[in-house]
């Protein structure tokens, strides 16, 4: 019990620190400290916990991976090319209603933070034809933007999970495979329910814009072809394709530089070090085993466990890769011994994704809040629902599966 209450602690002071806006990987890095401190660890071997998992090889193939990814999302928007494929899209489809649903969509393929505003504007034709609300507007490119972080090894959370949890990315996008259609399905239920169909034509032939369309989606459908049919790892498939950018489309090396600029995330990097630290610290105390034990025999269902403790922290902090970084490593140990281990961490993934569209601290959302002068209220009246159906269909699949 006296280990429940001290990790009970180190939890709600990550949480506040972030939820006072102290950057992640400082509050992960402070309270690994503390952390180790409470459970009677020396602080040389805490910091050589850190050093360890910081030079770790999944450490550095993950660092690696994030990267190039960025690297990749960065160049794609120099060269023109992520304005060229939503451009053939508005051409091929011409409901204007799946449209302005495909526009944040497409941007959402890629990890860009506050990546809704990019495609806000994108939006506006098309919804001033439909008379939108500013709420719904703002729902519609907000929910949108985020309906591939399920699947998609493009996003460090889900990335992240896989590490942490000891699986191929491919393997925990494929279970997490029904949450995609889902947030689909019911962000079009309640995004367009009552509006009526509206259509737009492009100017080019539909053959001349699909391949258009084609030939620039070519780049990510070879990487992601090389990560799940060919189980290549991230860092190498992405490297692969930006170096098959640059020499075939002979690509300007000052966009290559400027792409590779903004693509130099330190603070990233130091999240990732830190939640690896965390994680070895965790390990070496032990302490999450007596915690574990505790809660196995406390008879808390652990599908409530699963669903409050990330959903908790993606509130309070909106930041996807927070609820990952803090509340896998203490979920981890206490479910992995489970035959339903996996289900029980697809569970705790959407929960907090979950949280994480709810949180009003989560900078999409303000954007675009901001973008369409939304009201608070109306945005959230919105969301409930798709966020409800989201946990409601992860937690039927622990069971039906």
């Amino acid at each position: 019990m006296v280990e429940l209450i001290k990790i009970g602690f180190i939890f709600f002071a990550i949480v506040s620190l972030t939820f006072m806006k102290v950057r992640l990987w400082i509050s992960l890095l402070g309270t690994t400290f503390l952390f180790g401190l409470l459970f009677h660890l020396p602080v040389v071997k805490i910091g050589t916990d850190l050093v360890s998992a910081a030079l770790d090889e999944k450490t550095l193939l993950l660092i690696a991976a994030l990267f190039t990814i960025l690297f990749f999302s960065n160049l794609l928007k120099e060269t023109g090319r992520m304005n060229k494929i939503l451009e053939g899209f508005t051409h091929i489809l011409k409901d204007i209603r799946v449209v302005i649903a495909i526009l944040p969509a497409m941007i959402g393929l890629m990890p860009l933070v506050g990546g809704a505003l990019v495609s806000a504007p994108m939006v506006v034709e098309g919804s001033d034809q439909l008379r939108l609300s500013p709420e719904r507007r703002t729902f519609i490119n907000y929910w949108f933007r985020h309906v591939w972080e399920y699947i998609l090894p493009t996003y460090p959370a889900l990335i992240l999970a896989a590490a942490l949890v000891g699986v191929p990315v491919r393997k925990l996008g494929w279970i997490n495979l029904p949450l995609t259609p889902v947030a689909i399905l019911s962000g079009a239920m309640i995004g367009f329910w009552g509006i009526s169909n509206s259509k737009e034509g492009g100017k080019a032939s539909q053959r001349t814009s699909v391949w258009e369309l084609l030939k620039n989606l070519l780049p990510l459908i070879f990487a992601l072809v090389l990560v799940i049919g060919f189980k290549v790892e991230l860092a190498y498939a992405f490297g692969l394709t930006i170096l098959g950018m640059i020499l075939s489309y002979r690509i300007d090396p000052k966009l290559v530089l400027k792409a590779l600029k903004g693509s130099l995330s330190i603070e990233l990097l130091l999240t990732i070090v830190t939640v690896m630290g965390f994680k070895k610290v965790l390990e070496s105390s032990q302490a999450i085993l007596t915690v574990s034990t505790f809660l196995s025999s406390s008879g808390v269902p652990f599908r409530l466990i699963a669903i409050f403790v990330p959903l908790t922290v993606a509130l309070m902090t909106g930041m996807t890769i927070a609820p990952i970084a803090i509340g896998f490593p203490i979920l981890i140990p206490l479910f992995q011994n489970d035959p339903d281990f996996l289900n029980y961490m697809m569970l705790a993934f959407a929960s907090g994704i979950a949280g994480d569209l709810l949180s009003p601290f989560h900078l999409c959302l303000v954007l675009t809040k901001d973008y369409f002068h939304a009201e608070w209220k109306g945005i959230f009246n919105l969301l409930w629902v798709p966020v409800a159906s989201l946990i409601g269909i992860a937690l039927l699949m622990t069971y039906i599966r």
